[in-house]
């Protein structure tokens, strides 16, 4: 069980994310918008264009919550699996070619499909993947982890490649410089804290022997967490795309 002075490290490890995404939240809710302004710092009226706010939640649930089961993960290997630290630093590769291959598929299909087939993909592709990893199936067959990488990186990654085009497809020209700031901010913000929360939540589990099942199980949940509004995008013909054979 974690301490006072690890819990006073929890507490700030969590604070700054979470009133950071509460002011986001409270600026786009009605009456919760500030007045406007000639050259606003931060312009928060654009989180009223849904495209851009539901990416921003894409990052923040699912790359930004992967930073946070890829911590978790990496003790469980080592400490539950007996992995060395090269072979657990080793998973990358496989991640980084589901990666690759999730990035060319959100470009070639982005147009045709719109971003709703390709984030629900990637949401339950990282999913399904952290479920497996967090299963006790995964302790008599570690030799799955290389699929299991491969299928975090494809997901996490479409899912990322995806959100950053969406995000700016419906904002006009002269306000792009101000939604690539909030768009920063919130990338920056997403991957504090995904690790924050997940390694916040496995102090407060360990020692108990499922804590890192708990956590990675948790991670899965943040990954669908955005669902309802994915499920409202418009589709390709909506965005004024033409889809391409």
């Amino acid at each position: 069980m974690a301490d006072q002075g690890d819990w006073r490290w929890v507490f700030f490890a969590l604070l700054a994310p979470t009133l950071a995404c509460a002011a986001l939240v409270l600026a786009w809710l009605p009456g919760g918008r500030p007045q406007p302004s000639a050259r606003p710092a931060l312009d928060l009226r654009l989180l009223r264009q849904p495209l851009l706010h539901t990416a921003m939640l894409i990052y923040l649930c699912v790359p930004g919550v992967f930073m946070g089961i890829n911590l978790v993960a990496a003790l469980y290997l080592q400490g539950t699996l007996g992995l060395s630290a090269t072979a657990t630093g080793g998973l990358m590769l496989p991640w980084a070619a589901g990666a690759l291959a999730a990035i060319a598929l959100s470009r070639w299909r982005f147009n045709a499909l719109g971003p709703r087939p390709l984030l629900l993909a990637g949401m339950g592709i990282q999913s399904l993947a952290v479920l497996a990893l967090a299963s006790p199936w995964l302790v008599a067959h570690p030799g799955w982890l290389v699929l299991l990488y491969a299928l975090l990186g494809l997901g996490s990654s479409l899912c990322s490649s995806t959100a950053q085009t969406a995000a700016f497809v419906a904002i006009p020209e002269a306000a792009m410089g101000a939604a690539s700031a909030l768009w920063s901010l919130n990338r920056q913000l997403s991957f504090f804290f995904g690790v924050a929360l997940l390694g916040a939540v496995l102090d407060w589990r360990l020692p108990e022997p499922t804590a890192y099942a708990q956590a990675l199980a948790l991670g899965a949940a943040l990954t669908l967490l955005p669902l309802p509004w994915v499920l409202r995008l418009p589709g390709a013909r909506a965005l004024f795309v033409q889809p391409v054979e």
